[in-house]
């Protein structure tokens, strides 16, 4: 239990998203989605066209049913409420991160819908109808010529504008999903000038990218050691616990290479003091939990028991200091909503120590998050 240790718990990794005001959900309907259009559509055509496509979903490991309505402060808190039972304290404050789940038509395309995004989030009831909102996470491609233009333009909007997360992530397997067209992208010479951009605006670097890429950042880390690099979702050992995709995890011994990789990549990437790592997406479909998108972890103690073993090695490479806790919440609520979340972690850390707690759960992010 938290209780006494920290006045609340700080929630790094949530999206808020409204499918009928976002722009990357509409992007396919460009015309019906345009602002000078949009107060002309009624809401049901807008929340009809939102759903429109969502099967595709399933290839980026999302459920649909989560897609179709909005999640916003008041839905989170509602999700929320079970900590104070399972852990004796609420959420204090969130990190929101940016919700592209699909890649982006263009990275034009997607730094503007960043904007729109940004506009939406900081007009939400930030604590009033639930949290307060310590810091956001935007999404953009540091290879476009106006990269740094575009992150001037929304600190110059918000001041909680702390990080950038670009998806680069890619697979050998056909039916995993590639979020970048282009192998190798950190070491291209035009992300690597973007990348200077982002360091000059001391904002944090969000990584999104398989467990077998993660080498890569090594490099990175080097080359830019005052610039914080925050790995999401463990890694993302995609097939770690089960079959995924077309050819992925499908056999034992397939899947203990799998960890072994990831092992011996979050132990090289750990070396970098630079580098931290995000204790989220405990719950994605993309783990190999099964076939299905939604309920396939039974229970917390199945979740403690699968997930824990890659937690600690987490927690021993990084230290208590370079690990921070999200959620993950809408996305991974049909597989393991947050109180499962917490509790599974609580029942793997629990005999960690209390500063493991309290840094995982609140001191480092505000410390990473500048909050």
């Amino acid at each position: 239990m938290l209780g006494g240790l920290l006045p609340g718990i700080v929630d790094a990794h949530v999206h808020y998203f409204n499918p009928t005001r976002s722009s990357w959900a509409l992007a396919r309907f460009a015309r019906l989605s345009a602002p000078r259009l949009r107060r002309f559509v009624p809401t049901p055509a807008l929340s009809l066209a939102a759903r429109v496509g969502t099967s595709a979903d399933r290839l980026y490991g999302l459920d649909s049913s989560i897609l179709t309505s909005a999640y916003e402060p008041a839905q989170y808190s509602s999700d929320a409420v079970a900590l104070l039972s399972i852990a004796g304290v609420g959420v204090e404050s969130v990190v929101q991160v940016e919700s592209h789940w699909r890649p982006a038509r263009d990275p034009e395309s997607l730094m503007n819908s960043s904007f729109d995004e940004l506009k939406y989030l900081t007009a939400l009831p930030h604590g009033q109808k639930g949290p307060a909102l310590g810091a956001t996470v935007t999404a953009a491609d540091p290879r476009h010529p106006l990269f740094g233009a575009a992150l001037d333009r929304q600190l110059a909007y918000s001041d909680r504008v702390r990080a950038v997360r670009f998806k680069w992530a890619r697979h050998a397997d056909p039916e995993l999903p590639d979020w970048c067209d282009e192998p190798d992208v950190v070491a291209s010479t035009s992300f690597l000038k973007g990348f200077e951009e982002l360091a000059e605006r001391d904002l944090a670097f969000v990584s999104v990218a398989y467990s077998h890429q993660l080498g890569q950042l090594d490099m990175l880390a080097r080359r830019f050691p005052d610039t914080t690099i925050i790995v999401e979702h463990m890694g993302m050992p995609a097939g770690a616990f089960g079959p995924v995709g077309a050819q992925t995890g499908m056999t034992a011994a397939a899947r203990a290479e799998i960890l072994s990789l990831w092992r011996e990549r979050t132990a090289m990437i750990a070396n970098r003091p630079n580098v931290v790592v995000k204790v989220s997406g405990l719950g994605l479909a993309l783990l190999g939990y099964g076939r299905e998108t939604s309920g396939t972890i039974a229970s917390r103690a199945v979740l403690a028991d699968m997930a824990g073993p890659l937690v600690l090695h987490l927690v021993d490479r990084f230290g208590p200091d370079r690990v921070i806790f999200g959620s993950d919440s809408p996305v991974d609520r049909p597989n393991s909503p947050i109180g499962m979340t917490v509790g599974a972690l609580l029942d793997v850390l629990g005999d960690r120590g209390d500063h493991l707690l309290t840094q995982l759960f609140a001191g480092n992010a505000k410390r990473i998050y500048r909050f």
